[in-house]
């Protein structure tokens, strides 16, 4: 099992990064939560992993943190959800709206995520609630998610979602934004402004 990769980042999509092992270029797909949170110094990156193996193929999955990658792998537990699926999930909710809404028994939430349907939603609620607590917490070490008023920011992240933005982009840059104006700052201006960083 390859459990992380360190090295120079030869490319960078949302979809997949190539990263250079000492020579060996690995091919890694990554959801666009990654692709929005993964650290590179100097060039530099390290990206945790998980190798999934079947008979005709062996594909790498990365991803920026420990909880973005335990979600992932208790995703493709889940009967009919298979790795691209489960990046699909992770693209399209930011983790902790996904704990709440499984920890809610909220299927209905669930369906919001582009590709989930009624079903699968009932079926992600039924077979995750008992593990969703065992996903290691988020590492927001490189945004201001934990400071911000929960209430601001799901409003804010919401209406930007409305209007087409990313879900997990739309939270991140929400919480950079009631970072720099504090959460006292009008709702409006907050949208305003979060409007012009995407």
């Amino acid at each position: 099992m390859i459990a992380f990769l360190e090295g120079q980042l030869v490319e960078k999509h949302p979809t997949h990064v190539i990263v250079d092992v000492q020579g060996v270029g690995y091919h890694v797909n990554i959801s666009l939560a990654s692709y929005e949170s993964l650290l590179v110094e100097d060039g530099c990156v390290t990206v945790l992993t998980h190798l999934y193996v079947r008979e005709d193929a062996m594909t790498l999955y990365g991803f920026a943190s420990v909880s973005e990658r335990d979600l992932f792998e208790r995703l493709i537990a889940v009967s009919g959800i298979g790795p691209p699926m489960a990046l699909k999930i992770l693209s399209g909710i930011p983790i902790a709206d996904f704990r709440r809404l499984v920890a809610a028994e909220d299927a209905q939430g669930l369906t919001r995520i582009k590709g989930i349907g009624q079903k699968l939603a009932q079926r992600l609620v039924l077979e995750m609630k008992d593990k969703i607590g065992d996903i290691a917490p988020e590492d927001f070490t490189s945004d201001a998610v934990g400071h911000a008023d929960p209430d601001v920011l799901d409003e804010a992240a919401a209406a930007l979602s409305g209007l087409g933005a990313n879900p997990v982009q739309a939270r991140k840059i929400v919480a950079t934004v009631l970072q720099e104006m504090g959460d006292d700052a009008p709702i409006e201006e907050v949208i305003r402004r979060a409007l012009r960083n995407i």
